[in-house]
């Protein structure tokens, strides 16, 4: 995440659009809910666009398995969707562990070239937060919602995470 993001969405926070809703470990009621898409969360893929764009308000809860790798070939950094317990300094949702599925609700400002790569950056304004095994997220704002893990660095991860993501009927 570059600077300027990180930038839009602490200006996002602090001016309370950010403000996120989570339901409890045991989710709501399954007849409640409605599975809108199975979606593969790829732990070197950095954020994948679910094609689920929300409105704010609406009730989506989140059900995820599968174990990734943090660093190939090093055992000890396999973990499933709540992450390994370790929190470290750089990564998306700072007080949640390290490698955990989370998400994020953005929208989107503009498309432009970096000058010195010839990159494209994406500026946008995001909310972010926790999902784990199963959690839930009353949408803050209008935006496309994307899945990722909790790590900044991802090029060196294997292994997927495969989430089902349902919305409240009601």
């Amino acid at each position: 995440m570059n600077n300027f993001t990180r930038l839009l969405a602490l200006g996002w926070a602090v001016l309370g659009a950010a403000t996120l809703t989570l339901a409890g470990a045991a989710g709501p009621q399954s007849a409640d809910l409605m599975l809108l898409k199975k979606v593969a969360v790829p732990a070197n893929a950095g954020w994948v666009d679910t094609g689920i764009d929300v409105l704010p308000g609406e009730e989506y809860f989140f059900k995820a398995g599968g174990e990734i790798s943090l660093q190939k070939g090093n055992p000890s950094a396999n973990c499933g969707p709540a992450g390994l317990d370790l929190v470290t300094v750089q990564q998306p949702v700072p007080n949640q562990n390290l490698g955990a599925l989370i998400g994020k609700v953005a929208q989107l400002i503009g498309v432009r070239r970096d000058e010195d790569t010839g990159e494209e950056v994406r500026d946008e304004i995001a909310a972010y937060f926790f999902i784990g095994a199963e959690n839930g997220l009353s949408a803050p704002v209008k935006g496309r919602l994307y899945l990722g893990v909790n790590e900044d660095v991802v090029k060196d991860n294997g292994g997927e995470f495969t989430v089902q993501v349902f919305r409240s009927k009601v």
